[in-house]
């Protein structure tokens, strides 16, 4: 049985009311996840699933923003850097934007 990291669980556990949302978020498994010094690290082992992963920023601005994980998202193919998106920028929908705010 393949052991999850605390994060990775955590986001999963987040959308566990939404199920197509966490159906998204399963590809999350296959990637290494740890944060460190404001980042929000995600290791993907190809760049197929970095391209999956990098369009589900959206989905995960929202945990990160209100568990205050970390300032940017940053996703690693092999080792070398695939994206950097900074956390409530310009991903994050008015309608999420909201949702944030009034639970805050």
């Amino acid at each position: 049985m393949k052991r999850y990291s605390q994060l990775t669980r955590l986001i999963w556990d987040y959308y566990r009311e939404s199920q197509s949302e966490s159906q998204q978020l399963r590809i999350l498994g296959n990637c290494k996840v740890n944060r460190r010094w404001g980042n929000f690290r995600i290791d993907c082992p190809n760049e197929e699933i970095a391209h999956t992963v990098s369009d589900l920023i959206p989905l995960l601005e929202l945990p990160i923003i209100k568990l205050r994980l970390a300032k940017r998202i940053k996703i690693f193919v092999e080792g070398d850097l695939f994206q950097v998106a900074a956390v409530g920028c310009q991903n994050l929908s008015p309608a999420d934007a909201r949702k944030f705010l009034s639970n805050y």
